[in-house]
């Protein structure tokens, strides 16, 4: 007679239990987690990094043709300067409203500095044809204003900081931070600007800032006076634009002295 075969269940096989389904799609969910944590972070720290070394600006400063030539009775300083624009908006996508325009010059030579008000309402001109600093920034953007800007004022810019408020303050705020510890202790200031400065360059300006001390920086005004045109009777008549006293700025900045 045939023996009956008895079966017995493999300890080594896993068995089901009634929170399997459960317990499996809590661990699916806290991997999607992960990822996409894993995902932001990367991306943010991107997006941070692109606010650093603008192409556009880079372009834009080449793009320059000033040169601080002298105007009567002014001569060029022989000192070593660094000439930042600063460049406040609402925005710093397209279509932007350009609510401030500064010049910060630091005298390397001195060690001191001078932040230099720039009315938006300035005349500057692009392809020979006139428009203002305001609405060239609206209409074409930040990179565009960087040439014209350079040319009216007689200033040639060494770098260009496009932000949404005012970043003096909080740029001197990362002296001692390291490229590396940038973009994690200063994601703040750098998601409201667009620079040409790199990190190594951002942390430099931050150093000097820091070590001329935000209360030490002197303050001017670019003067602005009405354009005219002579015609052939040699009648003076006013164009509408305010132009940048070229020589009052560069003196302000301290770019032109007295000539001996």
């Amino acid at each position: 007679m045939a023996r009956k075969r008895e079966r017995f269940e493999r300890i080594d096989v896993p068995r089901g239990g009634p929170h399997r389904n459960l317990i499996g799609a809590v661990v699916c969910v806290a991997v999607f987690a992960v990822a996409a944590l894993v995902v932001y972070l990367v991306w943010n720290r991107v997006r941070l990094e692109s606010r650093l070394g603008d192409a556009n600006l880079d372009d834009a400063l080449a793009a320059q043709d000033a040169e601080v030539v002298p105007d009567g009775g002014y001569v060029a300083s022989t000192d070593e300067f660094e000439c930042v624009l600063l460049l406040t908006a609402d925005g710093l996508e397209d279509g932007a409203t350009l609510s401030a325009a500064q010049i910060l010059s630091v005298n390397r030579t001195q060690g001191t500095a001078v932040l230099a008000n720039v009315p938006v309402e300035a005349k500057v001109t692009v392809d020979e044809e006139p428009t203002t600093l305001a609405e060239l920034f609206s209409s074409s953007g930040y990179a565009a204003c960087v040439a014209p800007l350079s040319s009216a004022a007689n200033v040639s810019f060494d770098h260009v900081i496009v932000a949404t408020g005012d970043v003096i303050e909080e740029a001197t705020g990362l002296a001692g931070l390291s490229p590396s510890e940038l973009i994690r202790s200063a994601s703040g200031l750098l998601s409201k600007l667009r620079t040409d400065l790199d990190a190594q360059g951002l942390l430099s300006l931050a150093e000097t800032l820091s070590g001329i001390g935000v209360a030490n920086l002197a303050t001017a005004e670019a003067t602005l006076v009405a354009e005219t045109t002579t015609d052939e009777a040699g009648n003076a008549t006013e164009t509408g634009y305010q132009v940048i006293d070229r020589a009052q700025l560069g003196v302000a900045l301290g770019l032109l002295v007295p000539a001996a």
